[in-house]
Parts: structure tokens; sequence; C-alpha cells
């Protein structure tokens, strides 16, 4: 399903309605509206609406949890900590994932970090993973780069 931070927001409604709504808005960008809750008994997961926020919390939230589920256990994503190629100040307080890519061993970022461009998704090789805490990125200074690879895929 799918959640928003708007009136279009169905799936939190109808989770809310029913008791079962467990967590809606998590300090991540992008993805800030998650929805996650029971339904019937049955695990329910709302994605964002916007693709990239969609596809980053199903790599980061939703794809752990059913692997979980299925019995496959949790596998932490493999980390590699390399120089940033880019330039890049964050406020405290949420966790942000940057598509990124390798190139003469650093991480370079898409040019956009709006949640509608789905054209990073397939330019990137992975996420850049920037902590909670305030931070100022500069060219040289080594960041968290979680592979596509690790997450299972190709």
């Amino acid at each position: 399903g799918g959640a928003s931070a708007g009136d279009e927001d169905h799936m939190s409604a109808v989770l809310r309605a029913s008791g079962g709504m467990a967590l809606w808005r998590i300090a991540v960008k992008p993805g800030r509206p998650l929805a996650l809750g029971v339904w019937g008994g049955v695990p329910v997961f709302g994605l964002p609406g916007n693709p990239v926020a969609a596809f980053v919390c199903t790599l980061i939230f939703a794809r752990p949890a059913l692997l979980q589920l299925a019995g496959a256990g949790f596998q932490v994503p493999q980390a590699l900590h390399i120089p940033a190629a880019f330039s890049k100040t964050k406020k405290a307080g949420r966790r942000e994932y940057l598509r990124a890519r390798l190139r003469d061993g650093a991480a370079h970022v898409f040019a956009s970090e709006g949640s509608g461009r789905v054209s990073g998704l397939s330019w990137a090789e992975g996420l850049v993973e920037l902590p909670e805490a305030a931070a100022e990125i500069k060219p040289g200074q080594t960041v968290c780069f979680l592979p596509y690879a690790s997450f299972g895929l190709p």
C-alpha cells in the first residue's frame, strides 16, 4: 500500500481505524511517510508515494522485514567507508540516503535529491547513508556507501 503526508493517505487511515497502526512518520529522507502496521493479522507496509522514497524504504525497512518473516533472518548490508566526491550540508534530526555510485574510488551522488527523479535509481550503484546528526560533507571526507548488491540486487 501507499502512505502520504496528505489527504490521500488512505493506507494509514485504514490502519488507524482498525487499531493496527504501529508507526507512521519516520525521520528518514527520502521516505518520511512510511506506514507500518497490522491489518487482519497481516503485516502491512505503506510505502511513500514518491518512487525514490518507496525504493529506499523498501531496501531499508520492507525487504529486511519480509526476509525475516520468510525465515531468512536479518542480513546487515555491507557498508563501504569511502571518500566523498561531493559536498553536502545536512541538518540534524533525520537519516538521509543519497543515490550514489563509485568512480575512481570515491562516492559520487546523483545531481538531484528529488524523490520523483527515477533516473537517479538506475544511474546509482547504491546509497550513501548519512546519520541523524548534522553534517557538512566535503570532498575527501569518509562516507558510508551501501552498494545495491549488499541488499541482494544486481
